[in-house]
């Protein structure tokens, strides 16, 4: 074997081959030694000079020429180049109907059916040419492609509709249909002056359509699983404690919104006091709404130790910890006595609660608020306010007043307003708020609301006028 007659070369590179030794070849470089040929040499010395390479006799037959890379020469491999136009080298017609994808020329006002390739007849039967498309191709009607081939010729531009349907024979499918303005093509003046038809190309996405559809389903269900979850792990029926009237309500986002981890809870514990709890889990899906569940879980349970609130905020914040380190929430616990008719209450990095007075006068709790709950050694403290006859105070999660282009200042904002109008019930004032913040089915964020309220004080009627 002949190991020599390999070589490397590039793709396309034309071989040459060279002579055996011993057979005619080019010329040699030899050396030669004698006067230097240049003028005014003054010396003897050594030039090298190239002569012809005699022959050497006939090449023995078992010799076999080897091969190494030639000049890269395309024209020389290709031939001339072609530079007709496209138009002459191709029928456009027998083209477009190599096209496995619908295509339909129409021409004129009416939009007057002049073609319609072999994948446009397969897909939709024979289409007689010289109607118009309202009577030639019906389908174009039904998807809705007539109003853009009119917005074609009046502006010049191309339209496009997107995931249209088409019942056909195997079941429904779906196309990207696309409209391009045509020309007569004769002169550069005429292309620019207004078209005189319409290309109608559609392609079929039928598979991306399923596939979102499947998608869309998907989600559907796991928002249904995680909101039934939630729902099933917030309180079913407030209790009523003597002395306070409570109501509360839980608005899920909308559609295109995860459900979070919002949670309130009315708890009684001894001495006829009541704990209130408001709390949000940071993050969205079932993941939330299960942290949401072990923590109010475990509020009830500590809630039966009688610790004060910002004990409690404590060891909520480590069980969040095992929970879940990555896991934050902001939560506000607090208690209700009747006996002094007081609130006592630690925050976790939860929103103020927000108080009506008697008199209509709105109060923020802007006392310093712990860390959030999951975060570790954060100093929790308690508050405690005194509350008047006829009190009606407000605890929320941040859907409530939260907007993405607006600062929470402003949500706040209108919140104490709409709760300094005219009082009503703790289900009146709930719905009010409700519908005063723009929280609607279709809300972006999940929205817990919890109100309480103080009963107003019975003036007797032996009184003098003024003296309560």
């Amino acid at each position: 074997m002949n190991l020599m007659r390999w070589s490397a070369r590039l793709t396309g590179a034309p071989r040459r081959a060279v002579p055996p030794p011993g057979s005619a070849a080019g010329p040699t470089a030899v050396t030669s030694t004698g006067p230097s040929s240049a003028p005014g040499a003054a010396g003897r010395g050594t030039v090298a000079t190239l002569k012809p390479t005699p022959p050497a006799g006939p090449a023995p037959d078992t010799a076999e020429p080897r091969s190494v890379p030639g000049p890269r020469d395309p024209l020389a491999a290709g031939g001339p180049l072609d530079l007709r136009d496209v138009h002459e080298l191709y029928d456009l017609r027998e083209v477009l109907d190599r096209l496995p994808a619908p295509v339909a020329v129409t021409h004129g006002p009416r939009h007057q059916l002049g073609y319609a390739n072999r994948a446009y007849q397969e897909l939709f039967g024979e289409r007689p040419v010289g109607l118009p498309a309202a009577d030639a191709l019906p389908e174009l009607t039904a998807m809705g492609v007539m109003p853009l081939m009119d917005q074609v010729i009046r502006s010049g531009r191309d339209r496009s509709v997107k995931a249209r349907r088409i019942h056909g024979p195997g079941g429904n499918r779906y196309y990207n249909v696309s409209c391009v303005p045509l020309g007569d093509g004769r002169s550069t003046a005429e292309r620019d002056a207004a078209p005189t038809g319409v290309l109608v190309f559609a392609a079929e996405v039928t598979d991306q359509v399923l596939a979102a559809t499947r998608l869309r389903e998907a989600e559907r269900r796991q928002r249904e699983a995680a909101v039934t979850l939630q729902r099933s792990l917030l309180p079913q029926k407030l209790e009523q404690p003597a002395g306070l009237r409570v109501a509360a309500t839980y608005q899920p986002g909308g559609a295109e919104a995860a459900v979070g981890g919002d949670w309130y809870d009315v708890i009684g514990i001894e001495g006829g006091r009541t704990a209130l709890v408001i709390g949000d889990v940071m993050g969205r899906g079932l993941r939330a709404a299960a942290v949401m569940g072990q923590l109010r879980t475990a509020v009830r349970a500590y809630a039966r130790l009688d610790l004060p609130p910002h004990e409690v905020m404590c060891l909520l914040d480590g069980l969040a910890m095992e929970i879940d380190a990555n896991q934050i929430a902001t939560c506000t616990y607090a208690v209700w006595d009747p006996q002094p008719s007081s609130l006592t209450y630690a925050s976790a990095g939860h929103l103020p609660i927000m108080l009506r007075c008697p008199d209509g006068t709105v109060l923020r709790s802007e006392e310093q608020n712990g860390p959030p709950l999951g975060t570790g050694g954060g100093l929790h403290l308690s508050h405690t306010l005194r509350l008047l006859p006829g009190t009606t105070g407000v605890l929320y999660t941040d859907g409530l007043v939260e907007r993405r282009d607006e600062d929470i200042d402003q949500g706040l904002d209108l919140l104490a307003r709409t709760l300094g109008g005219p009082v009503g019930t703790p289900d009146v004032v709930c719905a009010r708020l409700l519908r005063a913040m723009g929280v609607t089915a279709e809300h972006d964020d999940d929205v817990a609301v919890l109100t309480f309220q103080l009963p107003a004080a019975q003036t007797p009627l032996d009184s003098p006028p003024g003296e309560v």
